[in-house]
C-alpha cells in the first residue's frame, strides 16, 4: 500500500458524480483469490459473515462503552479496521464549528498524518457529505483531475456524522482498489457513523452539563465573592480577575461608563501588554466602545488586523478579543474585554454565553460598589460640613427632642451634649416671652422649612439675636426629623441698624445739599452768562474765555451734583419713571446735537445708523436721551481720531418689542477684568485711565440702573486696543 503524503490526504481531493456500486466487496481492500468450490465458498461466506458480525457487535459495544468523544472517534476508526471488516484506510473527522475546518480525529491505514490537521472548509472530496448531509462514493479517485494521488488507484467513501439535523462531522473510509465498496458496506459504515454520531451527543451532552454545572458553581461563588466586597477599587480589581479565571483567557480589560463626559473609563487591566488603566474611550471606539454603543457583544478573531483598534493600542500585541457591554436593563454601567494571546484560542459561542452570564451580575454588583461609595462619601461629606460649619446644626425627633449638634451649636448657646441631648430644644434656648414663637416654627418645621428670627438664651442666661432654619428631614418618602440651624445675627443686626442710620442721615445730607449746592451754582452759572454778554457788549472780549470756563465748570459741577443725587434715588428706591410716548428718531437726533462738540474736540466722526420709520416707544424720554447722551460721551471720551457709530433698530421677533441702541467706538478697548467692574458706581478701569481722561465713574452705573428701571439693561463687547461696543436693549413699552 502506498504511503500517504500529507497534502494527498482524503478529506483534500476535490469532488467528481458519484457512482453507484455495481458489484458487492466482501473485503474491498483486499485481492480477491480463485473461486473455490461451491461446498467451500458457502461455508467459507458463513464464516466470514460470522466473523464480520462479531466484529460488528464489538464496534458497537465498544462505542457505547466510550466516554469521552476522543475515545469514541478512536474505537470507531479501530473498530472498522477490524481484518473481519476488511477496511484499511479510515479516517474520522469533525467539523470546528468556529471556522468550519475538519479537524483530524482519529485515523488508521495512513502513516505519519499529523494529528489534529485540519481540512478548510471547500476542500477535498469529503466536503460533498458536510454540504448535503448524504454519503458519497467515488469508485474511481484517480479519475479526479485534481487529485494528487497518494495511491496508485483506489476508491473512497464519505459518511456524514450528524446529530439531529446539523453536520458534525465525516467518516472517510479509502481503497487501493477502485470500486471496491458495495450496499453492505454504505450499510455498514452509515450505521457506524450514526453510533458514532450518537456516543458523540451523548458525551457532548453530558460534558455541557458538566461544563454548565461547573460554570454555574463558580458564577455563584464569583458573585458571592463580588457581593461581599463594598470598597469599589477591590471589587473592580476582582471582576476582572474573576471573569479572567472563569473565560480561562490570559488577559483582560475593565471600564465603567462616565455619564458627564459620556466615555468609557478603563479601571482595571491585566496582562494585555499594557497598563491602560486610567484610559478614556469614547463610545464607538475600540472594542469597549463599540460594544458600549450598541449594547452587544462583539467577537474579534484576529485584533491585530481589525479595523477599529484605536491607536492607543498600537503597541498592544494580542490575538483574539471578545468584549460585552455591562448593563442594568437598558442603562450602561461599563464594559469589559477578555483577550488571548494563543492564535488557536478562539471564541466560540460557548464562551460568549459565560461571558453574557457573568457580566449583568457583574454590572449589578459593581453599581451596588459605586452607589455604596456614592452614599459613603456623600455620608463623610455632609458630617464633614456639619462639623465644620460656623453655623450651629442640631438634629431633633420630630417632637422636638435633641439628638445631636456640632461644635458650632455647643460653642453658641454653651450647652455640652451630656447637659443637651436628650432634652427639649425649645425649652432648652427658650424664655415664657420666646417659647410660643419658637415652638410654632418646630410645628412647622415638621412639615416644610421654617425661617425667621428671633432672640434665644445662652446657658449662661444672656441672649443673642438668631436667624434660625428648620428642615424636616425626609428618608425613603418618611418624615423622621428635624434640622435646626441658627446663625448669630446679633452684630448683624446692629451693623444693619447703624447702616440704615447712616443711610438716612446721607438721604437727609443729600436732600439738604442739593438745595444749598444747587442755588449758588446756579447763580454763578446765571452770572457768567450775564457777564458774558455784558463783556461782549463793552468790547470787553478778553474776559469772555476765562467767564465760559466758569460756566462750564459750573455746568460739570451741576452735572455731578445730580448724578450722585439720580444714584441714591435709585439706591432708596424712590426714582420714579414718568412715562410717555415719543419719537425714538427724534430723541436720537437731539443726543446727537448735544454731543456734537464733545466728538469734535477729539477729532471723531460720528456714525448715526437710525431709520426714520423705526417708530416710537412708550417710556421715560428723560432717561432714555440721558441713557444715550452717557454711552456717546463715554465712547467719544476714550476715542481719538476715531469713528463712533451709534445703531438704532427695533427687534419684533420677541414677546415685547425692543429698541436695541448700539455704540461702537474704535477707542482704546478694555481687558475682561476691566469690564467686570466697569458699572461699579466711582469706579474706572483702572488709576492710570482716571488720570489720562477724568471722569468720576458715575455714567455707565447710572446708565446700568436706568437701563433696568426701565425693563431693560446694557452690555458690552471689547478688545483690549480695538474699541468697545456697548448695546443697550430696552422694550418699547415701558412698565
Amino acid at each position: 500500500m502506498t504511503k500517504m503524503r500529507k497534502p494527498a490526504s482524503p478529506a483534500i481531493r476535490k469532488s467528481a458524480t458519484p457512482k453507484k456500486p455495481t458489484r458487492s466487496a466482501a473485503s474491498p481492500s483486499r485481492p480477491r483469490k480463485a473461486a473455490p468450490s461451491k461446498k467451500a465458498h458457502a461455508t467459507h461466506n458463513g464464516s466470514r459473515l460470522a466473523q464480520r458480525q462479531s466484529a460488528l457487535l464489538r464496534l458497537s459495544s465498544a462505542i457505547a462503552e466510550a466516554q469521552e468523544e476522543t475515545e469514541i472517534v478512536d474505537r470507531v476508526v479501530e473498530g472498522l479496521h477490524d481484518s473481519a471488516l476488511g477496511y484499511d484506510f479510515l479516517a474520522l473527522f469533525l467539523v470546528d464549528e468556529a471556522t468550519g475546518d475538519r479537524v483530524l480525529q482519529a485515523s488508521r491505514g495512513w502513516k505519519d498524518v499529523p494529528d489534529h490537521w485540519r481540512v478548510k472548509k471547500g476542500e477535498g472530496l469529503s466536503d460533498r457529505a458536510l454540504k448535503d448531509g448524504k454519503l458519497h462514493y467515488t469508485p474511481q479517485v484517480k479519475r479526479e483531475k485534481d487529485y494528487v494521488a497518494s495511491l496508485s488507484t483506489g476508491s473512497e467513501l464519505d459518511v456524514p456524522l450528524k446529530i439531529g439535523d446539523r453536520i458534525i462531522g465525516v467518516l472517510v473510509v479509502e481503497s487501493a482498489k477502485p470500486d471496491a465498496f458495495s450496499k453492505e458496506d454504505f450499510e455498514i459504515l452509515t450505521a457506524a457513523a450514526n453510533q458514532a454520531s450518537i456516543a458523540i451527543a451523548r458525551a457532548r451532552l453530558l460534558i455541557s452539563e458538566r461544563m454548565r454545572a461547573d460554570e454555574q458553581k463558580a458564577l455563584l461563588a464569583t458573585m458571592a465573592d463580588l457581593s461581599s466586597e463594598r470598597e469599589l477599587s477591590k471589587l473592580l480589581e476582582a471582576t476582572l480577575k474573576r471573569a479572567i479565571d472563569l473565560l480561562a483567557v490570559t488577559g483582560g480589560e475593565l471600564a465603567i461608563y462616565d455619564e458627564q463626559t459620556k466615555e468609557l473609563v478603563i479601571v482595571a487591566s491585566y496582562n494585555i501588554g499594557k497598563d491602560s488603566t486610567g484610559v478614556r474611550l469614547k463610545l464607538g471606539e475600540g472594542a469597549m466602545g463599540t460594544v458600549a454603543e450598541t449594547h452587544e457583544p462583539i467577537i474579534i478573531r484576529d485584533y491585530d488586523s481589525w479595523s477599529g483598534k484605536p491607536t492607543v493600542y498600537a503597541d498592544v500585541k494580542i490575538w483574539s478579543v471578545m468584549a460585552a457591554p455591562l448593563l442594568i436593563g437598558k442603562t450602561l454601567v461599563g464594559a469589559m474585554a477578555s483577550v488571548h494571546s494563543d492564535p488557536n484560542r478562539i471564541f466560540g459561542a460557548d464562551d460568549l454565553r459565560l461571558l453574557n452570564l457573568f457580566t449583568p451580575q457583574a454590572a449589578v454588583a459593581i453599581q451596588n460598589a459605586r452607589l455604596y461609595n456614592d452614599a459613603q462619601r456623600q455620608k463623610q461629606y455632609f458630617e464633614a460640613v456639619v462639623l465644620n460649619s460656623p453655623v450651629a446644626i442640631v438634629t431633633l425627633r420630630l417632637d422636638g427632642i435633641i439628638t445631636s449638634f456640632n461644635p458650632a451649636f455647643e460653642k453658641l448657646f454653651g450647652y455640652s451634649p451630656a447637659e443637651a441631648i436628650g432634652k427639649d430644644l425649645d425649652s432648652l434656648l427658650n424664655t415664657a416671652e420666646t417659647l410660643a414663637e419658637a415652638t410654632q416654627y418646630t410645628e412647622q418645621a415638621t412639615e416644610q422649612t421654617a425661617r425667621g428670627i428671633g432672640k434665644r438664651r445662652r446657658r449662661d442666661g444672656t441672649f443673642l439675636d438668631v436667624e434660625l432654619a428648620g428642615v424636616p428631614v425626609t428618608v425613603d418618602g418618611e418624615r423622621v426629623g428635624i434640622m435646626a440651624l441658627y446663625h448669630d445675627v446679633t452684630d448683624l443686626l446692629r451693623a444693619n441698624e447703624e447702616a440704615k442710620a447712616a443711610n438716612s442721615a446721607k438721604s437727609q445730607f443729600l436732600a439738604n445739599m442739593s438745595h444749598e449746592l444747587r442755588t449758588p451754582l446756579n447763580a454763578i452759572i446765571g452770572y457768567s452768562e450775564i457777564l458774558q454778554e455784558d463783556a461782549a457788549d463793552s468790547g470787553q472780549s478778553s474776559f469772555i474765555p476765562d467767564l465760559a470756563k466758569i460756566q462750564s465748570a459750573g455746568k460739570h459741577l451741576l452735572t455731578l451734583i445730580n448724578d450722585v443725587l439720580d444714584l441714591s434715588k435709585i439706591e432708596a428706591g424712590k426714582m420714579d419713571i414718568f412715562a410717555e410716548t415719543f419719537d425714538v428718531k427724534s430723541v436720537v437726533d437731539e443726543a446727537v446735537t448735544t454731543i456734537g462738540p464733545a466728538f469734535a474736540k477729539n477729532k471723531n466722526t460720528l456714525e448715526v445708523k437710525c431709520a426714520s420709520d423705526v417708530g416710537q416707544m412708550h417710556s421715560d424720554v428723560v432717561k432714555v436721551r440721558q441713557i444715550l447722551f452717557n454711552l456717546l460721551s463715554n465712547a467719544g471720551k476714550f476715542t481719538q481720531n476715531g469713528t463712533v457709530t451709534l445703531a438704532v433698530s427695533r427687534e419684533n421677533s420677541a414677546a415685547v418689542p425692543t429698541m436695541v441702541f448700539s455704540i461702537a467706538d474704535t477707542g482704546i478697548g478694555m481687558t475682561p477684568d476691566q469690564i467686570d467692574k466697569l458699572f461699579e458706581a466711582f469706579t474706572q478701569a483702572e488709576a492710570s485711565t482716571t488720570r489720562t481722561y477724568g471722569g468720576t465713574g458715575l455714567g455707565l452705573a447710572l446708565t446700568r440702573n436706568f437701563c433696568r428701571l426701565l425693563g431693560g439693561d446694557v452690555s458690552v463687547s471689547s478688545t483690549r486696543g480695538k474699541g468697545s461696543t456697548f448695546t443697550a436693549r430696552l422694550p418699547a413699552r415701558a412698565g
